[in-house]
């Protein structure tokens, strides 16, 4: 599941810019696969920076992470085209900076499930043994 959508991006840019950013084949539409690439990597971005604090992908999307998702699109699609993003790119290290501070524990996502501890998950750590060696250094002096 998206954290934003196409609509949710038509509500921070007018459907003639979007056209803009996205339209690779002079069509004059909307290329949603372009859009859907922009909001996968947004996503991406904001589950490695969440993930030690919460289980990721989040189970239900809080509204600030919608409006980062759709912000981090946006600039990506802005990228994409290389074209300056403007007010998009303080909108986007705004994005990232809050994420940062999610990832610090110094903000918090309500309705949110927290990542397992430590204690939580299962030991991951293997023994192994064997008999003893039947040549070593010092068995093998004096040959």
């Amino acid at each position: 599941m998206a954290y934003s959508t196409q609509s949710d991006i038509l509500e921070r840019l007018d459907q003639a810019t979007l056209v803009q950013l996205t339209d690779r084949n002079g069509t004059g539409q909307v290329d949603g696969s372009l859009v859907a690439n922009a909001i996968a990597g947004a996503d991406a971005l904001i589950d490695s920076l969440v993930s030690p604090v919460y289980r990721v992908p989040l189970s239900s999307v809080p509204p600030v992470i919608r409006e980062h998702s759709a912000t981090i699109a946006i600039y990506r699609l802005y990228l994409y085209r290389s074209i300056d993003p403007g007010v998009w790119k303080e909108a986007y290290a705004k994005a990232v900076e809050f994420l940062r501070l999610v990832a610090e524990r110094k903000a918090t996502l309500e309705g949110v499930s927290p990542a397992p501890s430590e204690s939580d998950s299962i030991s991951r750590s293997s023994e192994f043994s064997s008999a003893e060696r039947r040549f070593s250094r010092d068995k093998l002096k004096g040959w």
